[in-house]
């Protein structure tokens, strides 16, 4: 008896110290993961806001078009020697900086000799406009003017009776065309607003993951954490896809700002059926992107990092919130019930049995709940209740 009593206490006191040990556990990888997840919502923040994941720089100063038309080769030089050739660019999600050398003062005649150690590192960061317009609107729209008012005056509303012509002809007073209702505005590239807002959606969902993470060691019951877990698992595997997302849209379009102003001109004549124009924009264009080089910057190194510890989030999030359907403590304690108490609450019954061998002998049972005892009883009740049988003299 004392043997069997003391093998069940050492049962139950392993079974606490593997529960306190799984608990234990638990709290250590939710504590992690929760750092972890705050860390991926740093880094994708950092990431978010900073302009640099491209950055642009010119590898020669001089750029050979040659074999092209004259229009097109004016076009593509014009734009290489006043946006890149003394430029180092850098472009992100909202900003885009321009970081201007000495050199780009006398190029430009702007000023004197003595002033370019004021110019010699000159940062300007500004909203990542590019110019928006229709191809029927090319000839009024499409100027390098109205390129370097977007991509520096941070504005959206282009006036192309004033802002164009002041920049072009510096004239203090431009006349009013009442008539013309051309609409040249910057915005952000369509592939931009699309990666705010699923970036925006990546943080929201992985702030959900951290909340998620935090909440399941404060839930006792199986059905409650079965419910975090699950929706912990789907905030995290949404923000792993929007986090991939953003990086594919942006590693797609990654020469976009440097190329948009020569696509519309090769857009343009193509869409006007002036193949030989188009081509040679083409071939132009070709020979731009061999003159400048074009790496990712910080920015993008840092969403890359986010998204795989978002991923590493989701796994541990699958780890450490493991369901386990163990019993609980009142089925741990009514199976370790000792012998004595289940004989004293079921004591042995036997059956009598009768020197009659004519009559079969019912068999010995051992009662262990109520529902065989019932049974038992009902059958005795009608083996000794039979109706005597009558004995006849010829038996006697």
């Amino acid at each position: 008896m004392f043997d069997a009593t003391s093998k069940h206490r050492k049962r139950d006191k392993i079974f606490r110290k593997r529960k306190e040990v799984s608990n234990q556990k638990l709290s250590i990888g939710i504590i992690f993961g929760v750092c972890l997840t705050l860390i991926t919502i740093v880094l994708q923040c950092v990431a978010f806001s900073t302009p640099h994941w491209k950055e642009i720089t010119s590898n020669t100063h001089s750029l050979y078009v040659d074999g092209v038309d004259a229009l097109i080769r004016t076009e593509i030089l014009h734009y290489f020697n006043s946006v890149h050739r003394y430029s180092r660019l850098s472009y992100g999600l909202f900003q885009r900086c321009e970081y201007r050398s000495s050199n780009s003062s006398l190029y430009n005649n702007q000023v004197d000799s003595s002033d370019l150690d004021t110019y010699k590192s000159l940062k300007k960061c500004t909203k990542n406009f590019l110019p928006r317009y229709k191809d029927d609107h090319f000839n009024e729209c499409h100027s390098l003017s109205y390129y370097q008012f977007c991509t520096k005056a941070s504005e959206k509303s282009f006036n192309i009776n004033d802002h164009y012509l002041h920049a072009t002809f510096d004239i203090s007073h431009s006349p009013i065309n009442g008539d013309a209702k051309v609409s040249c505005d910057c915005h952000y590239p369509l592939y931009l607003l699309i990666c705010q807002i699923i970036g925006i959606l990546a943080i929201i969902f992985l702030c959900v993951t951290c909340l998620l993470f935090s909440l399941f060691s404060c839930f006792t019951n199986l059905h409650y954490r079965l419910k975090i877990k699950y929706f912990g698992m789907l905030s995290s595997l949404l923000a792993i896809i929007f986090l991939m997302i953003n990086l594919i849209l942006v590693f797609e379009h990654f020469e976009y700002e440097s190329i948009a102003y020569l696509v519309a001109i090769e857009k343009h004549y193509k869409s006007n059926q002036i193949y030989k124009l188009s081509d040679d924009a083409k071939t132009a264009l070709h020979r731009f992107l061999s003159s400048i080089n074009i790496r990712m910057g910080y920015s993008a190194i840092i969403a890359w990092i986010a998204f795989v510890l978002s991923i590493i989030d989701g796994l541990l999030l699958l780890a450490t919130c493991e369901i386990k359907h163990d019993y609980s403590e009142n089925e741990i304690h009514s199976s370790l019930i000792s012998p004595e108490t289940d004989l004293h609450h079921n004591p042995l019954q036997f059956t009598s049995v009768s020197n009659n061998s004519q009559s079969s002998p019912p068999p010995m049972h051992v009662i262990n709940n109520h529902e065989e005892n019932s049974l038992l009883t009902s059958s005795l009740y009608e083996n000794n209740h039979q109706p005597l049988r009558t004995l006849k003299e010829d038996e006697v």
